[in-house]
């Protein structure tokens, strides 16, 4: 009779495990082991980015998990130097995702980014967060960072007084390309300042200078004091847009003063000359009509 019970028990125990064994585990739980979304930086356009500018960026969405995903949603997170224009959305909601939607059959995310106009040069990271399963809660959210790639179109100037000649008030400014992009359509001028009298045009085109070149720029100009001089550049930058950047140099107008005292000196020396001539002339003529004289008598 005891051995009925202890085999009775022992049945008993293998259907329990049994029917705990066939049971279907929560849901939740299923997907939380074989739901996988995964999402990936796919496009930049235009690459690399410009500043001032807009870039568009398309994000892949894709399920690599084993079952249907529910409630997916994207955020990006934009951080200087990037940003979305006022009233956009940063926040995309996709819905549902099929065993099916990898590859090709992914879900692909647009975003319009906006680039500083003073963005540094190089790599610059854009976040993202994505969540799904989560009935629309932002809980246990996945956060992942690209690299996005932004070049500057501008460039930097160099210049420096070449040469000025106070006998034709010509001053030559020299102009050097010396950042990493060329400038085309470059114009020097000369604003109004104190340092110099401008004589005529202040504004000369000199067309395009490609980096480490370098042009001259040629002014008419009558120097008042030793100061700084300013130098107005302004160009068009690899993508087409014009820019202006001020530019100093000092101007020592007192540099050439013994052109100028040289040349005075010159003149006057010249001007003893002649009539050194003029003297030693006249006194050739006066000796020799003395000496026709003294024959004549």
């Amino acid at each position: 009779m005891r051995q009925d019970y202890i085999f009775l028990g022992f049945v008993f125990a293998v259907l329990i495990l049994s029917i705990i064994s066939i049971m279907p585990l929560p849901c939740v739980s299923a997907q939380e082991k074989n739901a996988m979304v995964e999402v990936s930086l796919l496009n930049q356009d235009p690459y690399p980015a410009q500043l001032n500018n807009y870039v568009e960026l398309v994000f892949k969405v894709e399920n690599k998990g084993r079952v249907d995903v529910q409630d997916v949603m994207i955020e990006i997170l934009p951080q200087y130097p990037f940003s979305l224009d006022s009233g956009v959305s940063a926040v995309k909601e996709i819905g549902s995702l099929t065993l099916v939607q990898y590859g090709e059959k992914a879900v692909f995310v647009k975003y319009k980014l906006r680039v500083d106009k003073d963005a540094i040069d190089g790599e610059n990271a854009i976040k993202i967060r994505y969540v799904y399963d989560t009935n629309g809660q932002w809980i246990n959210y996945i956060t992942r960072e690209f690299n996005m790639t932004v070049e500057d179109p501008r460039t930097d100037f160099d210049i420096a007084i070449q040469d000025y000649s106070p006998a034709t008030g010509t001053l030559s400014i020299a102009v050097s390309n010396t950042g990493d992009q060329n400038a085309d359509s470059v114009t020097v001028s000369l604003p109004e300042q104190s340092a110099i009298e401008i004589i005529g045009s202040n504004k000369e085109i000199i067309g395009g200078i490609e980096t480490n070149d370098y042009t001259v720029s040629s002014f008419k100009v009558v120097p008042k004091e030793d100061a700084l001089i300013v130098v107005h550049i302004s160009y068009t930058d690899s993508i087409g847009i014009r820019r202006e950047v001020d530019k100093a140099v000092l101007f020592k107008a007192s540099t050439y003063s013994y052109k100028i005292a040289a040349k005075e000196t010159g003149a006057n020396n010249r001007a003893l000359i002649y009539i050194g001539i003029g003297v030693v002339g006249i006194a050739i003529i006066i000796v020799l009509f003395r000496i026709l004289r003294k024959k004549r008598k």
